[in-house]
């Protein structure tokens, strides 16, 4: 019997890992946004709190998004004025993304008003599992951008 190659492995693995990956980190993760907003406006001002300033153009690609669909979301934040647009003076087209110090303030805020998914997790792991966990996602954070 040939032996299974580790990229077999892998996708094996993968299929098994993810619905519990869904099920008890995803959804209870969005679960803790308490309907305030979805998912990707969490990524979206996440992303934007790390990166400083951005353009459209990257974001988007940070988002792995279209940049139709990064414009409609930053529109929306916009609206709430959690996001200030800086346009370069030589090049008008050139639009700079960041966050207003009223998103900075809101999103501090929110991280400490939803420590659900946290509780969840100090609750149901202990430390050493905790450990791994974040090893393994800072594994998979270190990896995963290398696959186009």
């Amino acid at each position: 019997m040939e032996s299974e190659k580790t990229s077999e492995k892998f996708v094996r693995n993968l299929l098994l890992v993810m619905p519990d990956w869904h099920a008890k980190l995803v959804r209870p993760f969005k679960d803790s946004l308490n309907k305030e907003m979805s998912l990707e406006t969490y990524y979206c001002l996440e992303t934007l709190k790390v990166c400083g300033s951005v353009t459209m153009t990257e974001l988007a690609r940070r988002l792995k998004i279209p940049k139709q669909q990064a414009t409609k979301l930053i529109d929306r934040l916009s609206g709430h004025q959690f996001i200030e647009r800086i346009y370069k003076e030589d090049d008008r087209r050139a639009v700079w993304i960041k966050l207003t110090p009223t998103a900075i303030a809101y999103l501090d805020g929110y991280y400490l008003k939803n420590s659900a998914f946290l509780s969840m997790l100090e609750e149901q792991l202990t430390e050493e599992e905790l450990k791994r966990l974040n090893r393994a996602v800072a594994d998979l954070g270190e990896i995963l951008p290398r696959l186009s």
